[in-house]
C-alpha cells in the first residue's frame, strides 16, 4: 500500500491534493479481539503484544495534526521509525522481527 500512496502523491503533485501516510504502530482499538485467527475461528484475543499501545484518541490527533501540516509520513512509534530505516538495509531482519512480535498462535 505504501508504494501505491507514494505513486498517488506524485501523480497528484501540483493539484493541491496532499497524501499523508500514517504508520501508527499498535493502537488500543480492541479490533483484534473481534477478528479471526488463521484458522478462520474467532480469535478472542490479540496476536500482538499490546502493552503500551497508543490510544485511539492519540492516534487520531497525530494523524489530523500531520495531515493539516501536510506531512508526507507520520511514523508514530520509535519501533516504527527504526524499522523504516532498518528495512532499507536489512528487510529480511525486519520481517523476522515483525513475526516475532506476534503471539505463537498467530503464526499458524
Amino acid at each position: 500500500m505504501t508504494g501505491f500512496f507514494e505513486a498517488l502523491r506524485v501523480e497528484l503533485a501540483g493539484t493541491g491534493v496532499g497524501v499523508t501516510l500514517a504508520y501508527p504502530g499498535v493502537v488500543a482499538t480492541e479490533i483484534r479481539y473481534r477478528g479471526y485467527n488463521a484458522s478462520g475461528q474467532p480469535a478472542g484475543r490479540s496476536g500482538l503484544d499490546e502493552r503500551g499501545a497508543m490510544t485511539v484518541e492519540t492516534c487520531a490527533r497525530l494523524i489530523v495534526d500531520g495531515a493539516e501540516a501536510r506531512r508526507r509520513d507520520i511514523v508514530m512509534s520509535a519501533k516504527g521509525k527504526a524499522g523504516r530505516w532498518l528495512k532499507l538495509i536489512a528487510p529480511g531482519l525486519v520481517d523476522r522481527l515483525a513475526l516475532k512480535a506476534l503471539n505463537q498462535d498467530a503464526h499458524r
